[in-house]
């Protein structure tokens, strides 16, 4: 995709890549021998930050966010952007902060999703 996209098309370019994401953490299961029961994960955005270059896309599982229940929180949940001019999703990471990765996407350091 080229030229300059909407807010709303960035939107739905978040939401497939979190819909692909949470059935392939579903299908997975958990590692963990006593979670193999776990109930399904849901991912949804919590929050949208516009930027000169684009949307930055947080999220985190619908139960957690509906219920601030740690046993529903997701880890690895880095946030995402999507740019306004390319309409390409890259991720960032959670090991720095968030205006660390947004430094570096800004310096052209990018990861596609």
């Amino acid at each position: 995709m080229t030229g300059v996209i909407t807010a709303q098309i960035a939107h739905q370019i978040a939401s497939e890549y979190l819909a692909k994401s949470e059935r392939y953490i579903n299908e997975f299961g958990s590692a963990l021998p006593e979670f193999k029961s776990r109930p399904y994960i849901h991912l949804a955005i919590s929050e949208i930050v516009e930027h000169d270059f684009g949307w930055v896309f947080f999220y985190a599982a619908k139960e957690y966010l509906e219920t601030q229940d740690m046993r529903y929180a997701i880890a690895g949940n880095a946030p995402l952007i999507v740019d306004r001019h390319d309409g390409q999703l890259y991720v960032t990471g959670t090991a720095e902060s968030v205006e660390y990765y947004l430094d570096q996407y800004r310096q052209g350091i990018k990861t596609r999703a």
